[in-house]
């Protein structure tokens, strides 16, 4: 026999309506409690039915998940958010649909999609500083949330990475190992271009973060291709363009990657260059994953995106919101986690 609502309010301790606020977000429900409720439904087996939920109210059960065309190509974070966003979706009673409409059609079309009942809610992601689609969803007082934020956010409901503390941890990890000039690996001057949030902050982020710890910095904006890495290495390694933030001329002796395909590249040209890492240059990626970091050899001591985490925080901020319109803004920055590889190195015997 399958389990019902009742049965898992029972083995939760709490009672039948407080399943229901949980599964539908029509009231905030404690952690703790939601926490109960979501043990006793994986021992009960207990799925909730989206469609014939949403006939016996007024809403769809439908999130709608916007991923807006960029002239480059979407990193595996994305994907993990949309994976994330998903499953919590579905373990709160919810279907996440994926609309790829295109950017300048996004701020129209997301607030018909709602208007017309197609969804409850929207979420958005590979957020620009200045995000259309924010302004048309804000004048419409359509439900949303942002992954990623804008320029201006004070009234945003958001989660992000906290790009700041992960790049700061990387250069403290950096500058405690004696180094003392380090070369951004970038996105690309086209995201930069677009105003992807991302790329904008992380290198402004840098640049201040380099100065404020007393360290040499120079930074290249790179395309997601190994090739580009490649260039770089030969470019800066073999004497065609090294000047030195210091004015000195000298060359990095460390690397902060934010630029999975662009960074194998990079480390594989320095091998066939005969570069020894970590011993002459230590390499760290941020905002990466751990697979990528492996791909190298050295593999990279690597801080991992939270993109799962990052999907399933902003459904559960979405559902609050819809649960209460008038709380403030849900605003979450999420960190990176460290893995350690064998990419860094140790100037200070050298110093």
């Amino acid at each position: 026999m399958m389990a019902t609502m009742r049965d898992v309010a029972r083995h939760a301790g709490v009672a039948p309506s407080t399943v229901s606020y949980m599964l539908s977000g029509d009231k905030p429900v404690a952690a703790a409690t939601r926490e109960r409720i979501e043990q006793a439904m994986d021992a009960l087996g207990y799925r909730p039915n989206a469609i014939a939920r949403s006939l016996a109210s007024r809403r769809t059960r439908i999130l709608a998940l916007h991923l807006p065309e960029f002239d480059v190509s979407a990193g595996e974070t994305v994907f993990e958010i949309v994976r994330g966003a998903y499953d919590r979706a579905a373990e709160r009673g919810y279907l996440l649909t994926v609309w790829p409409i295109a950017a300048e059609r996004a701020p129209q079309e997301l607030s018909e999609l709602v208007g017309r009942g197609h969804a409850d809610a929207v979420l958005l992601v590979e957020v620009e500083l200045d995000d259309p689609r924010v302004d048309s969803l804000h004048a419409s007082g359509i439900p949303f949330l942002s992954v990623g934020r804008t320029r201006e956010n004070a009234q945003l409901h958001f989660v992000d990475i906290d790009f700041e503390a992960t790049i700061d941890q990387a250069l403290e990890a950096l500058t405690t190992t004696g180094h003392r000039d380090v070369m951004l690996l970038g996105r690309s001057r086209a995201m930069e271009t677009a105003g992807y949030g991302p790329a904008v902050r992380s290198h402004e982020d840098f640049a201040r973060l380099a100065v404020r710890r007393g360290l040499g910095h120079r930074e290249h904006a790179l395309d997601p291709t190994p090739q580009a890495g490649r260039d770089l290495a030969r470019t800066v390694f073999a004497g065609a363009d090294r000047p030195g933030a210091d004015g000195t001329g000298g060359r990095p002796d460390a690397v902060v990657a934010m630029n999975d395909l662009a960074v194998v590249g990079f480390v594989n040209e320095l091998q066939v260059m005969g570069f020894e890492l970590p011993r002459d240059l230590s390499i760290l990626s941020v905002v990466s994953n751990r697979r990528t970091a492996s791909l190298t050899a050295p593999s990279l001591t690597a801080w991992q995106a939270p993109g799962e985490e990052m999907g399933r925080r902003a459904v559960d901020a979405l559902l609050d919101q819809l649960a209460d319109p008038h709380a403030p803004p849900t605003q979450v920055l999420v960190a990176c986690t460290r893995y350690d590889g064998d990419s860094l190195g140790d100037r200070r015997a050298a110093a």
